[in-house]
Formats: C-alpha cells, structure tokens, sequence
C-alpha cells in the first residue's frame, strides 16, 4: 500500500508540557522546516547525517522533504507554537523494509519528541506495508539507541564500516512483561 494513505493530525503533550502536532508535511511546509534548519547544532546536523556537509541547508532539505514522492515517501513533522521542532521520514528501501530518519530541534531534545515521532512514523510505515525499519547512524549516536529501547518490538544493531545499523521488526509488538 502507498504512503498516500491520508492520516489526522496527532496533538501530544511533551515530558515538559509543550503541546506538539505530529501531521503530513505539505510543500507550503518549506520555509518553516528550513527555519528549523537555523536552529539546529553542527553535532545535532552531524548525528543526522553522519557528516557536516555545506551541501546540507535548510532550503535543500526543505525542498526535498516537501517534494518527497508520496508512493515512497511519507515525511511527518512535529510543530509546536507554530514552529517546526522535529520531522520524521521513512523511505521505502525494498520489498517490506524502510528507512528511518529523525531529526528533533536542539531545545527539544530529550523531551519526548523523538519517541513520539519514531512511534508515529511506525504506524505509517505499517499502513505501508513495511514489516521492518531501519536507520543507519554513528555508533555514539545515544539517542537513537534510547527511543529504539523504548520501542515495543524486536530490535537488532549490527556495525558496518563505521555505521551502525539498527533494524526494528514491526510486523508484531513484542509482549512486555513486568
């Protein structure tokens, strides 16, 4: 099934009580996601990316996001006061996988968004059809590992030429017991 699948809206309250929207980015989103770009650290750009490429700016990023082919591509952003704080993105790779990729505004960090947003993106990436998600990152990248723990499915990380790559099965919740 294609990303096209239209989803609502989804208002949430943050650990620190900031009401957030999570919905579809549409092209009229691209000032505002490049305005985020502004607000963002070299190391939060670095951890995203696994570089610090000049060729990354808010207005290509904004103008990729806002052109992603919907058949296999679904970008969601988290707003909050009329500003963008986080976009997540899933990309069909092949077959039943995608990837995964988030990006949480630097004073947003550690409050909950990056969690609320990978939980989001798995319920898009199951209407999809995608039975697996996979993000590439750097082995220090700690806030990919802590929402992947938080995750109620199987994770598994392998290592690569520098990389680690995480891989989420989301074709069943695993059982948590207490």
């Amino acid at each position: 099934m294609a990303a096209t699948v239209q989803h609502e809206a989804v208002p949430f309250v943050s650990k620190s009580g900031r009401t957030v929207t999570l919905r579809p980015c549409t092209p009229d989103d691209a000032p505002f996601i490049a305005a985020m770009y502004q607000c963002l650290s070299r190391d939060t750009l670095y951890m995203r990316y696994c570089s610090c490429s000049p060729a990354i700016t808010g207005e290509s990023e904004a103008a990729r996001l806002c052109s992603a082919d919907p058949e296999h591509r679904a970008v969601v952003l988290a707003l909050c006061g009329g500003e963008v704080v986080g976009i997540g993105e899933l990309g069909r790779v092949e077959g039943e996988t995608a990837e995964i990729a988030l990006l949480v505004r630097d004073d947003c960090q550690g409050d909950g968004m990056g969690t609320a947003l990978a939980l989001h993106m798995i319920g898009v990436a199951r209407v999809m059809g995608v039975a697996r998600i996979q993000a590439y990152t750097l082995p220090d990248n700690h806030a990919v590992r802590r929402i992947a723990s938080k995750l109620p499915y199987t994770v598994a990380y392998e290592r690569s030429r520098g990389e680690l790559l995480v891989t989420v099965d989301i074709s069943r919740p695993v059982v948590m017991h207490s």
